[in-house]
This record gives C-alpha cells, sequence and structure tokens, in this order.
C-alpha cells in the first residue's frame, strides 16, 4: 500500500506518492554495455544513438547492427577515429 502525502505547496500540483516502508534505495555506479560488458574506469565506450558499446564489443555491434566489418582488422586508435566519424561519439568512462 502507498503512502499518499498531501502537499501545500502552489508549485507541486497533486499528490507525492511515496514507495511502502521498508525502502532502502540502492545507488550504482557500475556501468555496463549493450552487450552486458562492465566498463570500469578508464575504459573507452561509445554512444550510437541510444546504446552504449564497450570498445572491445564495437566490432561485432557494427557488423551485426550496420553490416560493417571494416574495424575488426583495426588498432583501438584507429577504431575511435573511424566510429567518431561515421556512427557516434567516444567516451571515456571517470
Amino acid at each position: 500500500m502507498s503512502v499518499l502525502l498531501e502537499v501545500e505547496n502552489p508549485m507541486v500540483l497533486g499528490r507525492i506518492e511515496y514507495p511502502t516502508p521498508p525502502y532502502e534505495p540502492v545507488v550504482t555506479f557500475e556501468m555496463h554495455d549493450d552487450f552486458g560488458s562492465f566498463i570500469a574506469c578508464g575504459d573507452v565506450y561509445f554512444e550510437i544513438g541510444d546504446a552504449f558499446i564497450h570498445i572491445d564489443n564495437i566490432s561485432d555491434y557494427l557488423a551485426a547492427g550496420y553490416r560493417d566489418d571494416s574495424t575488426y582488422n583495426m588498432s583501438d586508435s584507429e577504431v575511435i577515429a573511424y566510429v567518431e566519424e561515421h556512427y557516434g561519439f567516444a567516451h571515456t568512462k571517470k
């Protein structure tokens, strides 16, 4: 059963619903790509549309989704430049 709180604030319309106790918020800083691979600090990952792809999985992602297998024989720096030029953005997790 939800707990409802009546609000007397002109900036808030309606009611605020809080989850029922016991509520334990979960905060996680782990990041995984769309293939399920863990992205650690310092790892390069790509943002292509709404997908996040680890650099280890980018060649498989491009081959499956775009029928582009040209990145299999490239170095990491070449892959980063190629993907940024044609598909999306490269990021380094901090």
